[in-house]
């Protein structure tokens, strides 16, 4: 099958910029001649004879709904699918011209349970039958994660902002730090020079600098090697890639919201607790990591998931 995949843009390597390459290159693998490609090269490629073409985000639909005499259209969200309506007031004219772009999807695949129904409220009632749950798949699926001792770090990996929440973490360190002063922090990650700002300034007026650090964007092989466990307090997501990315290391998450279907999910003011426990129990954390590494090979493997794409194509 020929196929098109298209995203604005890859500027930063990040979340769903892996996932859509890791898809183009699975696809490609089972034989499909696959075109990846992003708005610099829309007039170019958008007309290529496809069989079909996916859509990896609302800018993308917005753009391919302009374009008359295309192929059937896979609309994916990366995302919780009502992310992009934060704004209704300010936004309504933007807001209205990506439902009506939406609709001329053929089919849409969403990453969690959660997500279907939200998406058959704000497109109006969507026929079930036209949105199919496929997750994403582990950079580092097949990694031996016995090959290194873990170190008294809890590594945060996300894009920094308000919705990512990692407020929420230096808070609940802070109420812990001192009973455990060998333990750090490392949040990797770049967001907006204000959003930065105001989460080292929360840092500091914790006085955890030098326990809590900002890593900016880095290799996360040897984070995720190397840490007890990942903490992810986020609000507003998908399937989280770095919740499965350290399952396959044999590493557990703490989150507010079961994004995946694994690791440790607490409310928010259970969340200094919960640090406490993974940060005291060492064979909590093994036996987490091992169930959680379990779970994502059954249902986030490539191979499982590239199944799923096929049928759907």
């Amino acid at each position: 099958m020929k196929i098109a995949i298209y995203k604005d843009t890859f500027a930063n390597n990040r979340g769903a910029d892996i996932a859509v390459k890791n898809l183009a290159a699975g696809l490609g693998e089972r034989g499909h001649v696959v075109t990846l490609f992003d708005k610099s090269e829309f007039e170019a490629k958008v007309r290529g004879g496809y069989d079909v073409i996916i859509s990896t985000g609302t800018n993308e639909i917005l753009d391919l709904a302009k374009v008359d005499g295309l192929p059937p259209i896979i609309q994916q969200f990366h995302t919780d699918p009502k992310y992009p309506f934060r704004h209704w007031i300010k936004r309504w004219r933007r807001n209205r011209a990506i439902k009506a772009a939406l609709k001329k999807a053929t089919v849409y695949q969403v990453l969690s349970p959660l997500h279907v129904n939200t998406l058959r409220k704000l497109l109006g009632g969507v026929p079930e039958e036209k949105i199919v749950m496929i997750g994403n798949w582990s950079s580092f699926e097949g990694h031996n994660a016995q090959e290194t001792k873990s170190e008294k770090v809890i590594i945060c990996p996300g894009a920094i902002n308000k919705d990512k929440n990692q407020a929420l973490l230096v808070d609940a360190f802070s109420e812990i730090a001192d009973e455990f002063p060998d333990w750090q922090v490392h949040i990797y990650g770049k967001g907006k020079i204000k959003e930065e700002s105001v989460l080292a300034k929360r840092i500091k007026s914790c006085k955890l600098e030098g326990r809590i650090l900002l890593k900016g964007y880095a290799d996360l092989t040897e984070a995720y090697s190397k840490c007890s466990f990942v903490a992810f307090p986020s609000k507003a997501e998908g399937i989280p890639l770095s919740v499965i990315d350290a399952a396959m290391f044999s590493k557990p998450s703490l989150m507010i919201r079961d994004w995946v279907g694994c690791g440790e999910v607490v409310p928010p003011k259970q969340y200094a607790a919960a640090l406490r426990k993974l940060i005291e129990d060492e064979e909590y954390r093994r036996s987490l990591g091992e169930r959680s590494l379990a779970f994502c090979k059954e249902h986030y493997s490539r191979e499982v998931l590239l199944n799923k794409w096929e049928e759907l194509l």
